[in-house]
């Protein structure tokens, strides 16, 4: 490859992650009093479980830190106009499914992961702008093995949804190459109980099964 293909692969690379960076950056955003429910979504994400009374709704989220294990219970609550009055958090124990520090047992957190044992995995993922940038930069790329450059860079600091990774297996005609570019965004997948998004890339029994392996070790 010539010097300046290079040079341009290297750019490019770290205008992506500079990009995918900034993009959880935007997503970390606080949740404050008086915010909308779409703007609450737009930095939670959906919530997994919601209540509502004479007062207002109510959302729940369930969160891990995937460095430290911690878990917590985050609780929103709206008022009748849908705008946010309460934001609390509560951190929780896996073993037991309670939350620390109160005796009263709470139901089961939903599962979240591959297979029954898998962990609770929740995230946020690269939204539909950003992740259309890197997905066209990774489709226009020369050559096979720029785009995984591309997509091994990006990787380092994105999060996705199974509907973007199957997307961007997609790029590929065959299995080996869409199974290469799985296993490098498997662990940063946020929704892997939506595989089956992943496994309708694919075309052999054994591809999907060699998928669902990938995606389970990632979860480890």
């Amino acid at each position: 490859m010539k010097r300046n293909e290079w040079m341009a692969l290297i750019v490019t690379s770290f205008m992506m992650f500079a990009v995918c960076l900034s993009a959880s950056a935007k997503i970390k955003k606080t949740v404050e009093r008086g915010m909308t429910k779409q703007e609450v979504v737009a930095i939670m994400g959906q919530p997994k479980l919601t209540s509502f009374d004479a007062y207002g709704d109510r959302w729940e989220y369930y969160k891990m830190n995937v460095i430290t294990g911690e878990s917590k219970r985050i609780v929103v609550g709206f008022d009748l106009n849908g705008r946010v009055v309460a934001y609390e958090t509560k951190f929780w124990d896996n073993d037991t499914n309670s939350e620390i520090g109160n005796s009263n047992q709470r139901p089961a957190l939903p599962p979240y992961g591959v297979g029954p044992d898998a962990p609770i995995y929740y995230g946020c993922c690269l939204d539909d702008a950003f992740f259309s940038r890197l997905y066209n930069k990774v489709k226009n790329a020369s050559f096979d093995d720029n785009k995984f450059d591309l997509i091994e860079v990006a990787s380092l600091g994105c999060f996705y949804s199974c509907s973007q990774t199957a997307r961007m297996m997609r790029i590929f005609t065959f299995g080996d190459k869409q199974l290469r570019v799985l296993r490098m965004m498997a662990p940063h997948i946020v929704d892997p109980q939506n595989a089956t998004d992943i496994y309708n890339v694919l075309t052999f029994d054994s591809e999907k099964s060699k998928a669902g392996e990938i995606i389970r070790n990632s979860r480890q």
